[in-house]
């Protein structure tokens, strides 16, 4: 992501603040979806979950959005609900490794907060 972002440190902030916002709202939506036994736009969502982890490096979340989107594909609803617990999984993963990585670049910046 950095190199994409050509080491805007302030820039990638602002697109993982963006991200860490956006995707648990992501994920309640496909949710909503998939308890209303809505597929087309569960896996609609599951596409939007694929392209933004994928934007910001999150090869595992994009990996398990993957699965969901073949699953769906497959007409296998009981797999797809299944992969978002793995979904659900990545993003806790991810979000914790980015925030890692922002208090680690903050210290190497002299800036604690």
């Amino acid at each position: 992501m950095m190199a994409r972002l050509m080491d805007d440190d302030d820039l990638a902030h602002t697109v993982i603040d963006g991200f860490l916002e956006d995707i648990p709202k992501q994920i309640e939506a496909l949710r909503s979806y998939l308890e209303a036994g809505d597929m087309a736009a569960a896996l609609r969502q599951a596409h939007t979950i694929k392209g933004a982890s994928a934007n910001v490096g999150g090869e595992a979340l994009r990996a398990a959005a993957i699965e969901m989107e073949n699953a769906g594909r497959a007409g296998d609803l009981e797999a797809v609900k299944a992969r978002l617990l793995d979904i659900e999984s990545q993003f806790g993963r991810l979000r914790e490794a980015m925030n890692a990585l922002a208090a680690e670049r903050r210290e190497m910046a002299g800036n604690p907060t």
